[in-house]
Protein backbone atom coordinates (compact mmCIF):
# COMPACT_ATOMS: atom_id res chain seq x y z
CA UNK A 1 0.00 0.00 0.00
CA UNK A 2 1.22 3.31 -0.96
CA UNK A 3 0.04 7.17 0.07
CA UNK A 4 1.10 10.41 -0.94
CA UNK A 5 0.62 13.34 1.44
CA UNK A 6 -0.08 16.94 1.15
CA UNK A 7 1.66 19.32 3.77
CA UNK A 8 -1.30 20.21 5.12
CA UNK A 9 -3.13 16.69 4.60
CA UNK A 10 0.17 15.19 6.84
CA UNK A 11 -0.41 18.21 9.52
CA UNK A 12 -4.18 17.63 9.44
CA UNK A 13 -3.98 13.60 9.99
CA UNK A 14 -0.58 13.59 12.37
CA UNK A 15 0.03 16.96 14.11
CA UNK A 16 -0.68 17.67 17.27
CA UNK A 17 -3.34 20.80 18.08
CA UNK A 18 -0.68 23.42 18.41
CA UNK A 19 0.77 22.02 15.55
CA UNK A 20 -2.32 22.25 13.42
CA UNK A 21 -2.74 25.63 14.64
CA UNK A 22 0.49 26.92 13.59
CA UNK A 23 0.33 25.29 10.06
CA UNK A 24 -2.66 27.44 10.11
CA UNK A 25 -0.89 30.79 10.66
CA UNK A 26 2.11 30.68 9.00
CA UNK A 27 0.89 28.06 5.75
CA UNK A 28 4.48 25.63 6.94
CA UNK A 29 6.15 24.15 9.68
CA UNK A 30 9.87 24.87 11.12
CA UNK A 31 11.94 21.67 10.55
CA UNK A 32 11.75 20.75 14.42
CA UNK A 33 7.90 20.20 14.42
CA UNK A 34 7.50 19.00 11.00
CA UNK A 35 10.55 16.15 12.48
CA UNK A 36 8.31 15.21 14.99
CA UNK A 37 5.30 14.71 12.94
CA UNK A 38 7.35 12.64 10.99
CA UNK A 39 8.20 10.00 13.77
CA UNK A 40 4.87 9.58 14.87
CA UNK A 41 4.19 8.74 10.42
CA UNK A 42 6.99 6.29 11.03
CA UNK A 43 4.94 4.48 13.57
CA UNK A 44 2.46 3.45 10.92
CA UNK A 45 4.45 3.38 7.46
CA UNK A 46 7.82 1.12 6.68
CA UNK A 47 8.70 3.56 4.47
CA UNK A 48 8.31 7.11 4.63
CA UNK A 49 10.56 9.29 2.27
CA UNK A 50 10.13 13.55 1.40
CA UNK A 51 10.21 15.27 -1.42
CA UNK A 52 10.27 19.05 -2.55
CA UNK A 53 10.62 21.90 -0.07
CA UNK A 54 8.58 23.94 2.09
CA UNK A 55 4.51 24.16 1.85
CA UNK A 56 4.83 22.36 -1.57
CA UNK A 57 6.36 19.09 -0.24
CA UNK A 58 4.97 15.69 -0.53
CA UNK A 59 5.26 12.87 2.14
CA UNK A 60 5.20 9.45 0.52
CA UNK A 61 4.65 6.38 2.33
CA UNK A 62 4.59 2.86 1.47
CA UNK A 63 3.77 -0.47 3.46
CA UNK A 64 0.99 0.42 5.76
CA UNK A 65 1.83 -1.10 9.29
CA UNK A 66 -0.46 -4.08 10.59
CA UNK A 67 0.53 -2.79 14.21
CA UNK A 68 1.91 0.84 14.62
CA UNK A 69 5.73 0.85 15.71
CA UNK A 70 7.41 2.07 18.12
CA UNK A 71 8.51 5.77 18.43
CA UNK A 72 12.31 5.56 17.53
CA UNK A 73 13.48 7.85 20.63
CA UNK A 74 17.63 7.57 21.00
CA UNK A 75 17.16 8.99 24.62
CA UNK A 76 14.90 5.98 25.51
CA UNK A 77 17.65 3.52 24.87
CA UNK A 78 20.32 4.98 26.44
CA UNK A 79 18.42 5.52 29.47
CA UNK A 80 17.40 2.21 29.53
CA UNK A 81 20.96 0.92 29.47
CA UNK A 82 22.20 2.90 32.82
CA UNK A 83 21.92 -0.89 34.47
CA UNK A 84 23.96 -3.40 32.46
CA UNK A 85 21.31 -6.18 32.37
CA UNK A 86 18.13 -3.97 31.28
CA UNK A 87 18.44 -4.79 28.13
CA UNK A 88 19.01 -8.79 27.63
CA UNK A 89 15.77 -8.42 30.38
CA UNK A 90 13.83 -6.69 28.19
CA UNK A 91 14.35 -9.41 25.69
CA UNK A 92 13.61 -12.19 27.42
CA UNK A 93 10.19 -10.39 28.82
CA UNK A 94 9.11 -9.64 25.56
CA UNK A 95 9.66 -13.11 24.29
CA UNK A 96 8.02 -14.85 26.96
CA UNK A 97 5.28 -13.19 26.38
CA UNK A 98 5.80 -13.67 22.63
CA UNK A 99 5.34 -17.27 22.99
CA UNK A 100 2.00 -16.45 25.53
CA UNK A 101 3.37 -18.85 28.34
CA UNK A 102 2.04 -16.94 31.28
CA UNK A 103 -0.44 -18.93 33.36
CA UNK A 104 -1.85 -16.21 35.27
CA UNK A 105 -2.92 -12.51 33.93
CA UNK A 106 -2.75 -10.90 37.31
CA UNK A 107 0.41 -11.96 39.68
CA UNK A 108 2.47 -10.25 42.62
CA UNK A 109 6.14 -8.33 40.76
CA UNK A 110 7.80 -11.59 42.67
CA UNK A 111 6.16 -13.74 40.84
CA UNK A 112 6.25 -12.48 37.43
CA UNK A 113 9.91 -12.16 38.10
CA UNK A 114 9.70 -15.75 38.22
CA UNK A 115 7.48 -16.44 35.63
CA UNK A 116 9.87 -14.36 33.05
CA UNK A 117 12.96 -16.36 34.84
CA UNK A 118 14.48 -13.12 36.25
CA UNK A 119 14.95 -14.72 39.64
CA UNK A 120 14.68 -18.35 40.98
CA UNK A 121 12.02 -19.58 43.15
CA UNK A 122 14.69 -19.55 46.35
CA UNK A 123 15.45 -16.24 45.84
CA UNK A 124 11.63 -14.87 45.10
CA UNK A 125 11.30 -16.57 48.52
CA UNK A 126 14.24 -15.03 50.45
CA UNK A 127 12.34 -11.62 49.59
CA UNK A 128 9.18 -13.03 50.47
CA UNK A 129 11.38 -13.46 53.93
CA UNK A 130 11.37 -9.83 54.54
CA UNK A 131 7.78 -9.43 56.42
CA UNK A 132 8.36 -13.07 57.94
CA UNK A 133 10.76 -13.01 60.92
CA UNK A 134 10.21 -17.58 60.30
CA UNK A 135 10.72 -17.71 56.99
CA UNK A 136 13.61 -14.95 57.56
CA UNK A 137 15.29 -17.94 60.45
CA UNK A 138 14.99 -20.94 57.68
CA UNK A 139 17.26 -18.15 54.92
CA UNK A 140 19.92 -17.41 57.49
CA UNK A 141 20.14 -21.20 58.79
CA UNK A 142 20.66 -22.28 55.14
CA UNK A 143 23.47 -19.71 54.32
CA UNK A 144 25.11 -20.66 57.72
CA UNK A 145 24.78 -24.13 56.94
CA UNK A 146 26.15 -24.16 53.75
CA UNK A 147 29.33 -22.54 55.33
CA UNK A 148 28.64 -19.47 53.70
CA UNK A 149 28.23 -16.97 56.61
CA UNK A 150 28.61 -17.23 60.51
CA UNK A 151 26.71 -16.54 63.09
CA UNK A 152 27.53 -13.57 63.43
CA UNK A 153 27.75 -12.05 60.04
CA UNK A 154 23.99 -12.84 58.91
CA UNK A 155 23.61 -8.68 58.33
CA UNK A 156 25.20 -9.81 55.08
CA UNK A 157 22.19 -11.59 54.13
CA UNK A 158 19.68 -8.55 54.70
CA UNK A 159 22.32 -6.42 52.37
CA UNK A 160 22.26 -9.12 49.68
CA UNK A 161 18.05 -9.34 50.25
CA UNK A 162 18.32 -5.46 49.44
CA UNK A 163 20.92 -5.59 46.17
CA UNK A 164 18.19 -8.66 44.88
CA UNK A 165 14.83 -6.39 46.07
CA UNK A 166 15.75 -3.78 43.17
CA UNK A 167 14.83 -6.30 40.52
CA UNK A 168 11.51 -5.56 41.20
CA UNK A 169 11.71 -1.91 40.24
CA UNK A 170 13.68 -2.77 37.25
CA UNK A 171 10.93 -4.66 36.13
CA UNK A 172 8.09 -2.32 36.28
CA UNK A 173 10.00 0.44 34.27
CA UNK A 174 10.73 -2.74 31.84
CA UNK A 175 6.84 -3.69 31.60
CA UNK A 176 6.02 0.25 31.92
CA UNK A 177 8.33 0.83 28.71
CA UNK A 178 6.64 -1.95 26.54
CA UNK A 179 3.09 -0.67 27.72
CA UNK A 180 4.24 2.79 26.45
CA UNK A 181 5.44 0.60 23.44
CA UNK A 182 2.06 -0.45 22.80
CA UNK A 183 3.66 -3.85 23.60
CA UNK A 184 1.18 -4.99 26.65
CA UNK A 185 -1.65 -3.89 28.97
CA UNK A 186 -0.39 -3.61 32.11
CA UNK A 187 -1.77 -2.42 35.54
CA UNK A 188 -1.66 -2.75 38.93
CA UNK A 189 -4.53 -3.63 41.62
CA UNK A 190 -3.97 -3.72 45.59
CA UNK A 191 -4.59 -7.43 47.32
CA UNK A 192 -5.51 -8.04 51.38
CA UNK A 193 -5.96 -11.33 52.88
CA UNK A 194 -8.29 -10.45 55.78
CA UNK A 195 -10.83 -12.48 57.86
CA UNK A 196 -12.54 -13.72 55.18
CA UNK A 197 -9.92 -14.97 53.10
CA UNK A 198 -8.19 -12.75 49.93
CA UNK A 199 -10.41 -9.52 48.57
CA UNK A 200 -9.54 -6.54 46.27
CA UNK A 201 -8.81 -3.35 48.24
CA UNK A 202 -10.18 0.05 46.93
CA UNK A 203 -7.96 2.64 45.66
CA UNK A 204 -9.22 4.95 47.91
CA UNK A 205 -8.72 2.39 51.25
CA UNK A 206 -5.41 1.60 49.79
CA UNK A 207 -4.24 5.25 49.73
CA UNK A 208 -5.45 5.70 53.70
CA UNK A 209 -3.90 2.33 54.38
CA UNK A 210 -0.63 3.69 53.11
CA UNK A 211 -1.12 6.87 54.47
CA UNK A 212 -1.58 5.64 58.04
CA UNK A 213 1.78 3.68 57.60
CA UNK A 214 3.74 6.25 56.61
CA UNK A 215 2.02 8.58 59.74
CA UNK A 216 2.87 5.14 61.86
CA UNK A 217 6.52 5.37 60.89
CA UNK A 218 6.44 8.49 61.15
CA UNK A 219 5.71 8.47 64.97
CA UNK A 220 8.30 5.82 65.59
CA UNK A 221 10.92 7.06 64.08
CA UNK A 222 11.72 4.26 61.55
CA UNK A 223 12.50 3.60 58.15
CA UNK A 224 11.82 0.53 55.21
CA UNK A 225 15.45 -0.64 55.99
CA UNK A 226 14.91 -0.84 59.76
CA UNK A 227 11.85 -2.62 59.20
CA UNK A 228 14.27 -5.35 57.42
CA UNK A 229 17.97 -5.06 58.92
CA UNK A 230 16.65 -4.31 62.49
CA UNK A 231 13.79 -6.70 63.23
CA UNK A 232 14.78 -6.67 66.88
CA UNK A 233 15.08 -2.96 67.90
CA UNK A 234 12.51 -1.55 69.95
CA UNK A 235 11.32 1.06 67.83
CA UNK A 236 10.47 -1.65 65.11
CA UNK A 237 8.73 -3.90 67.69
CA UNK A 238 6.45 -1.02 68.74
CA UNK A 239 6.15 -0.27 64.97
CA UNK A 240 5.25 -3.30 64.08
CA UNK A 241 2.38 -4.07 67.11
CA UNK A 242 0.82 -1.01 66.31
CA UNK A 243 0.65 -1.26 62.46
CA UNK A 244 -0.38 -5.01 62.99
CA UNK A 245 -3.30 -3.23 65.15
CA UNK A 246 -3.87 -0.54 62.67
CA UNK A 247 -4.18 -2.96 59.53
CA UNK A 248 -6.89 -5.31 61.60
CA UNK A 249 -9.06 -1.98 62.13
CA UNK A 250 -9.31 -0.95 58.11
CA UNK A 251 -12.71 -0.91 56.52
CA UNK A 252 -14.15 -1.28 53.59
CA UNK A 253 -16.16 1.38 51.26
CA UNK A 254 -19.18 0.34 53.30
CA UNK A 255 -17.51 0.43 56.61
CA UNK A 256 -17.41 -3.40 57.35
CA UNK A 257 -14.34 -4.22 59.10
CA UNK A 258 -11.95 -6.06 56.92
CA UNK A 259 -9.39 -7.78 59.49
CA UNK A 260 -6.24 -7.17 57.04
CA UNK A 261 -3.21 -9.37 58.17
CA UNK A 262 -1.16 -8.37 55.33
CA UNK A 263 -1.22 -7.04 51.81
CA UNK A 264 0.56 -6.74 49.02
CA UNK A 265 0.13 -5.09 44.94
CA UNK A 266 -0.56 -7.16 41.90
CA UNK A 267 0.35 -6.74 38.20
CA UNK A 268 -1.86 -7.71 35.32
CA UNK A 269 0.27 -8.18 32.17
CA UNK A 270 -1.23 -8.56 29.17
CA UNK A 271 0.57 -9.00 25.39
CA UNK A 272 -1.49 -6.54 23.16
CA UNK A 273 0.67 -6.22 20.18
CA UNK A 274 1.28 -9.10 17.45
CA UNK A 275 4.67 -11.33 16.53
CA UNK A 276 5.76 -8.53 14.15
CA UNK A 277 5.08 -6.20 16.49
CA UNK A 278 7.17 -7.70 19.06
CA UNK A 279 10.09 -7.92 16.69
CA UNK A 280 10.07 -4.32 15.98
CA UNK A 281 10.46 -3.65 19.79
CA UNK A 282 13.19 -5.46 19.83
CA UNK A 283 14.46 -4.20 16.28
CA UNK A 284 14.35 -0.70 18.03
CA UNK A 285 15.41 -1.21 21.54
CA UNK A 286 17.94 -4.42 20.98
CA UNK A 287 19.36 -3.96 17.60
CA UNK A 288 22.65 -5.53 17.97
CA UNK A 289 20.74 -8.90 19.00
CA UNK A 290 18.11 -8.76 16.27
CA UNK A 291 20.00 -10.73 12.94
CA UNK A 292 20.10 -14.13 16.08
CA UNK A 293 16.66 -13.33 16.91
CA UNK A 294 15.85 -13.84 13.49
CA UNK A 295 17.48 -16.86 12.37
CA UNK A 296 17.50 -18.50 15.89
CA UNK A 297 14.64 -18.01 18.51
CA UNK A 298 16.22 -20.56 21.24
CA UNK A 299 19.29 -19.67 20.46
CA UNK A 300 18.63 -15.91 20.58
CA UNK A 301 16.55 -16.28 23.99
CA UNK A 302 19.16 -18.80 25.44
CA UNK A 303 22.17 -16.32 25.14
CA UNK A 304 20.17 -13.30 26.72
CA UNK A 305 19.50 -15.64 29.77
CA UNK A 306 22.93 -16.24 30.14
CA UNK A 307 23.75 -12.57 29.42
CA UNK A 308 21.15 -11.28 31.78
CA UNK A 309 22.38 -13.69 34.65
CA UNK A 310 25.94 -12.89 34.30
CA UNK A 311 25.04 -8.71 33.97
CA UNK A 312 22.80 -8.68 37.09
CA UNK A 313 25.44 -10.39 38.90
CA UNK A 314 28.37 -7.74 38.11
CA UNK A 315 25.73 -5.13 39.15
CA UNK A 316 25.17 -6.27 42.45
CA UNK A 317 28.80 -6.76 43.19
CA UNK A 318 30.07 -3.76 41.98
CA UNK A 319 26.89 -1.95 44.37
CA UNK A 320 29.12 -4.18 46.92
CA UNK A 321 31.77 -3.42 46.35
CA UNK A 322 30.93 0.59 46.65
CA UNK A 323 30.00 -0.66 50.36
CA UNK A 324 32.81 -2.47 51.15
CA UNK A 325 34.81 0.67 50.19
CA UNK A 326 32.83 2.92 52.13
CA UNK A 327 33.13 1.22 55.24
CA UNK A 328 36.93 0.47 54.92
CA UNK A 329 36.91 4.32 54.64
CA UNK A 330 34.80 5.10 57.51
CA UNK A 331 37.20 2.26 59.54
CA UNK A 332 40.41 4.08 58.90
CA UNK A 333 38.80 7.37 59.84
CA UNK A 334 37.54 6.27 63.02
CA UNK A 335 38.30 8.32 66.04
CA UNK A 336 37.01 7.44 69.37
CA UNK A 337 36.73 10.63 71.78
CA UNK A 338 35.66 11.18 75.62
CA UNK A 339 34.70 13.87 77.22
CA UNK A 340 37.23 14.05 80.09
CA UNK A 341 40.35 12.13 81.02
CA UNK A 342 38.02 10.26 83.83
CA UNK A 343 35.55 9.02 81.35
CA UNK A 344 37.85 7.48 79.57
CA UNK A 345 39.59 5.72 82.20
CA UNK A 346 36.35 4.41 83.52
CA UNK A 347 35.04 3.57 80.17
CA UNK A 348 38.47 1.30 79.15
CA UNK A 349 38.38 -0.53 82.24
CA UNK A 350 35.24 -2.11 80.35
CA UNK A 351 35.77 -1.88 76.98
CA UNK A 352 39.13 -3.12 74.41
CA UNK A 353 39.70 -0.78 71.93
CA UNK A 354 38.56 -2.69 69.23
CA UNK A 355 35.34 -3.11 70.97
CA UNK A 356 34.71 0.68 71.28
CA UNK A 357 35.32 0.98 67.36
CA UNK A 358 32.56 -1.43 66.96
CA UNK A 359 30.46 0.57 68.73
CA UNK A 360 31.14 3.95 67.52
CA UNK A 361 30.92 2.33 64.09
CA UNK A 362 27.33 0.66 64.59
CA UNK A 363 28.42 -2.11 62.84
CA UNK A 364 28.25 -6.03 62.99
CA UNK A 365 31.22 -7.48 64.88
CA UNK A 366 31.64 -10.73 62.33
CA UNK A 367 30.45 -8.64 59.01
CA UNK A 368 33.10 -5.89 59.74
CA UNK A 369 35.65 -8.76 60.28
CA UNK A 370 34.66 -9.60 56.83
CA UNK A 371 35.44 -6.12 55.32
CA UNK A 372 39.12 -6.09 56.86
CA UNK A 373 39.81 -9.02 56.14
CA UNK A 374 38.65 -8.57 52.67
CA UNK A 375 36.74 -11.41 52.74
CA UNK A 376 32.89 -9.07 51.74
CA UNK A 377 33.19 -9.29 48.28
CA UNK A 378 33.71 -13.18 48.15
CA UNK A 379 30.89 -14.13 50.33
CA UNK A 380 28.54 -11.53 48.91
CA UNK A 381 29.16 -13.55 45.47
CA UNK A 382 28.93 -16.67 47.09
CA UNK A 383 25.37 -15.43 47.84
CA UNK A 384 24.44 -14.84 44.46
CA UNK A 385 25.63 -18.19 43.15
CA UNK A 386 23.57 -19.80 46.63
CA UNK A 387 20.45 -18.24 45.38
CA UNK A 388 20.35 -18.27 41.79
CA UNK A 389 20.68 -21.90 41.57
CA UNK A 390 18.10 -23.79 38.86
CA UNK A 391 16.19 -26.99 38.94
CA UNK A 392 15.46 -27.75 42.65
CA UNK A 393 13.00 -27.84 44.56
CA UNK A 394 12.18 -24.83 46.70
CA UNK A 395 9.84 -26.59 49.60
CA UNK A 396 12.46 -29.40 50.30
CA UNK A 397 15.59 -26.69 49.93
CA UNK A 398 13.84 -25.10 53.72
CA UNK A 399 12.56 -27.84 55.22
CA UNK A 400 16.68 -29.36 55.18
CA UNK A 401 17.35 -26.68 57.31
CA UNK A 402 14.29 -26.25 59.24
Amino acid sequence: MEKIFTLAELVEEYGTEVQKESFENNGNLNRRSFDSIIKRVEQDWESVKEEGRGSKRKIKCSGKLEDKAMKKDGRVRSGRQQVEHRIPMDVIVATHLEYDMTQQASMSLGKWAVEFGLITELEYDLLRSRHSSKLRQKHIDKAIQSGTLEEDQTKLLDEFTQHCLEIYGQLVKTLEHMEKCGIILFYENWMAYGKDGKVSINPEIMKKILKARRELMKKHEVVEFNLTAHRNAKKVKNFNREWKETLAEVKDENGNKLGIKYYWKEYAVILKASSKAVQRYLETYCVDSLEVYVNDKDLFINENVADYELKRKVNIMKKAEKRHKQKLQEYKEQKISFATAEDEEWIRFFYTQQELEDIVAGYDLGVKRLHLQNLYMERMGQLFELYNIKGYNNKKHLEGVS
